[in-house]
């Protein structure tokens, strides 16, 4: 197996699988490096299970689908999420009052005001309770776009009151490039 092999791009993150061999089980442990790369550096995270594999080859595959699983928030107490947006405030944040709706579950779906927007997250208003660390698919409807903006993930960062502060996890390159319009219009005023 080459090392290009046991290196993917998944969701703007680079996730490498680093197996590591204990000699005397014979056995590998499977390790991986997720990266995300942004204007000014690296950032890159190393995960590991203690799960064991007979070989190499098996330890990578199980490696790879276990940093897609990281990426995608499915796996409990591992998460990238704050890597891409621990810079966030170096993004402008830009008053608006959007309508948005949004929903977790069958059981929390709400709508609210969006008081701000950056590239990496907003801030909204609400009546419904959340509470920190829920992950949210949004919708936001933005004057002038025939179809409202969708996040299919956004992890809320900070509750106070009745107004809530999230972090953009997941978001299409589609839906990103209409954000990147979307903010662009209102710097433009």
């Amino acid at each position: 197996m080459t090392s290009m092999d046991n290196t993917i791009e998944y969701q703007g993150y680079v996730i490498q699988s680093i197996p590591q061999c204990l000699k005397e089980k014979e056995q590998w442990r499977l390790c991986i490096l997720i990266s995300v790369e942004d204007s000014r550096q690296v950032r890159t995270r190393e995960f590991s299970e203690d799960v064991w594999y007979a070989t190499e080859q098996e330890a990578h595959i199980h490696g790879i689908t276990f940093g897609q699983r990281v990426v995608d928030g499915k796996v409990d107490g591992r998460s990238v999420m704050d890597m891409k947006t621990s810079d966030r405030r170096a993004t402008p944040r830009i008053r608006v009052q959007f309508r948005t709706t949004f929903a977790a579950s069958p059981s929390l779906e709400g709508t609210g005001i969006m008081l701000d927007l950056s590239s990496g997250g907003c801030r909204i208003e609400s009546p419904v309770a959340v509470e920190t660390g829920t992950s949210l698919e949004l919708r936001m409807y933005v004057p002038d776009f025939e179809w409202p903006l969708m996040v299919e993930a956004a992890s809320i960062q900070w509750v106070s009151h009745q107004t809530f502060g999230l972090a953009f996890f997941r978001v299409t390159e589609a839906e990103q490039q209409r954000l990147g319009q979307a903010i662009s219009k209102l710097l433009e005023g």
